[in-house]
């Protein structure tokens, strides 16, 4: 039986030289450590908050502080929201907002929802924020009712915990 040798067209070298590339990427990325995360911390609200208010009061529970170890950090912050509802009315609504100390990050305004036995609504909020600062940061989630009906979160206990995480990204 004979050989047959197929020309592999320089495929082989290619392969290598990109292989060799893509290792020397990595190396670079992980001396650099631009990308990598410094510290993750979180909280979660297992009760429910209610408001009537029209003016944003604090959410109870759901703040955390972070200290960036370097002015170059970034902070991502995740917040999930469950359970929102209205006591007794389906025509209100319920205005959320994120919060850097006392500075205004994110805010979903208008969320609409069911009664309290059916239809409760969930929101997330996903935010990069660039403080420059290696001062301890408290963020913090605000809420209000859009026409003074007792509106909540966590309406319904079990499933309906919401969470904050901040989470330091190094430059």
């Amino acid at each position: 039986m004979s050989k047959t040798t197929i020309p592999t067209g320089g495929l082989a070298d290619t392969a290598v030289t990109t292989a060799k590339i893509a290792d020397d990427a990595v190396t670079a990325a992980k001396a650099t450590g631009f990308g990598k995360i410094g510290q993750v911390l979180g909280v979660q609200k297992t009760d429910k908050a209610s408001t009537s208010s029209t003016s944003y009061a604090d959410i109870s529970g759901l703040s955390q502080a972070i200290t960036p170890s370097a002015t170059s950090s970034k902070i991502l912050v995740m917040v999930s929201i469950k359970g929102i509802a209205s006591d007794n009315s389906t025509t209100d609504a319920l205005n959320l907002r994120l919060m850097r100390d006392s500075t205004q990050l994110s805010e979903a305004a208008g969320i609409t929802f069911g009664s309290t036995e059916q239809d409760n609504q969930s929101c997330p909020i996903v935010f990069l924020d660039s403080p420059s600062s290696t001062s301890e940061l408290t963020y913090h989630m605000e809420f209000k009712s859009r026409l003074s009906n007792s509106s909540s979160i966590n309406n319904t206990s079990g499933d309906d915990d919401s969470e904050l995480v901040v989470m330091e990204v190094l430059a």
